[in-house]
């Protein structure tokens, strides 16, 4: 039976990472996958087959808004939905088989494909044959989480892994969830000219996303002629490809939606099942693995990262535990990882960008904070771009000054999360934003124009 230093279980965003960098530092490694190929579903069926897809539409719809400035094209723009697919797989196969070189050029990481599960706390199973070691990062991703929904059509139903196989671009399609996933496909598809309905139980999209950025989102949306159905209470769906029918409640009134394509995204599930987790004697639920601060199981040289932990479920998330679990288990001192400084993007239209604190999280966690916004309709590069919604918003420390939080809705948000990123990672005042100089007119601008005008603020508060 070979015997490694390190065994990953899971070759994604966390997973590669971790076990390269193990054998980077001279480790004995495996990493295993039971897809065969490294990427995991970040690369397969989540964020980067997503944003290829919405490439094609934003530019897309691009073209459709020429007029807007003074652009006249002859004849209707027109998308060959088909190539851009096969484009999609070939650029999923060039990135993976990239990651799979890099894997093969280390001579202390060896790579196998398979399904991996615990025999006992020491031991895994691939493929039939066992291996041993002495420490091991489960790193399993997670998968479409399907609600109790009732009816032979949830069977039927798409989730993410389905609709980016689909080579025909759908007429009509349901979306029945209103989280991130949701929220980026239906706009995706109706800049597209697919008929789109998005069905909610809550009464307003993207619940767990601060309140204005969602708002200004599904405004959009209705504007986009997406149908956005609100308040719902799920009956019946039935029917299958070709032919649903979704039976719903909404405001006491029985309604019915018949349409050709279904997809359900309400929410991720930690892919924890039938991998042997019980037998090693770590510690799981339904939300995935329970992990302390340092990233450590219930069994000590056992460790967790990614979507299959219980926490956050992002890919550039799942890297940075990565790192934090391969120091943790070969070096003396532990380090934590720092929920505070967590950033996410939601390519929505517009984008939000959300990094550390919210006003809603601060307020839960009991810290006292003040909110200050710059507003995108005074600026020169917004009204340039005759794309004006959208907004700056601090979350500052009443007791220290530092800005704990940043969130951005703005058309092209994603390139500013870096700035914002820095900002909260570097416990920055506004006093220190003010004194970048950020080039004019660019969206940038906004961070120093926002310390700008909390700094003159204060100055007046004290004059007084």
């Amino acid at each position: 039976m070979k015997h490694y230093d390190l065994i990953v279980i899971g070759a994604g965003p966390g997973g590669t990472p971790a076990a390269t960098a193990a054998a980077q530092f001279g480790k004995k490694v495996l990493l295993v996958d039971k897809r065969g190929e490294p990427g995991g579903e970040c690369l397969f069926e989540g964020c980067i087959p997503s944003k290829i897809l919405e490439n094609a539409a934003n530019r897309y719809a691009m073209l459709q808004n020429a007029a807007e400035f003074h652009i006249d094209l002859k004849g209707a723009p027109q998308i060959h939905w088909e190539q851009v697919i096969a484009d999609k797989e070939a650029l999923l196969q060039k990135r993976s088989q990239a990651a799979l070189k890099q894997i093969e050029a280390m001579p202390t990481l060896d790579f196998l494909g398979g399904e991996a599960a615990f025999v006992d706390e020491r031991t895994i199973e691939v493929n039939g044959e066992r291996y041993a070691f002495d420490k091991a990062i489960v790193a399993t991703g997670a998968r479409a989480h399907i609600p109790p929904l009732q009816g032979e059509g949830v069977a039927h139903a798409w989730t993410n892994a389905d609709i980016f196989k689909q080579t025909k671009l759908p007429e009509e399609i349901a979306f029945i969830g209103a989280g991130a996933i949701s929220c980026e496909l239906v706009q995706m598809f109706a800049k597209l000219g697919v008929k789109c309905h998005i069905l909610e139980r809550g009464p307003r999209i993207l619940k767990r996303i601060d309140e204005e950025a969602a708002l200004a989102v599904q405004k959009r949306m209705i504007e986009q002629g997406i149908d956005v159905i609100l308040n719902v209470s799920f009956g019946e769906i039935e029917g299958k490809e070709g032919d649903f029918t979704i039976h719903y409640e909404q405001n006491g009134e029985q309604k019915n939606l018949k349409v050709p394509h279904l997809l359900i995204a309400t929410g991720r599930a930690a892919n924890v099942e039938g991998i042997g987790l019980e037998k090693a004697g770590v510690e799981f639920d339904r939300h995935g693995i329970k992990v302390d601060e340092t990233l450590q199981t219930s069994q000590v040289h056992i460790y967790a990262v990614g979507d299959c932990a219980v926490g956050p479920k992002f890919a550039h998330w799942a890297s940075y535990m990565a790192g934090i679990a391969i120091h943790n288990l070969f070096a003396p001192m532990k380090h934590k990882v720092e929920m505070g400084k967590l950033s996410w993007v939601l390519f929505s239209d517009p984008q939000i960008a959300s990094v550390g604190l919210t006003e809603a999280g601060a307020a839960k966690a009991g810290i006292e904070v003040t909110v200050e916004k710059y507003d995108y309709s005074i600026d020169a590069r917004a009204q340039i771009d005759k794309d004006a919604e959208g907004f700056i918003k601090f979350v500052i420390d009443k007791q220290s000054g530092v800005i704990r939080g940043v969130q951005v809705l703005s058309y092209d948000a994603s390139s500013l999360s870096g700035e914002a990123s820095l900002i909260v990672a570097a416990g920055m005042t506004p006093m220190q934003v003010m004194g970048t100089i950020h080039p004019h007119p660019t969206l940038t601008e906004g961070f120093g124009k926002l310390a700008q005008k909390i700094f003159f603020q204060s100055m007046m508060k004290r004059g007084r």
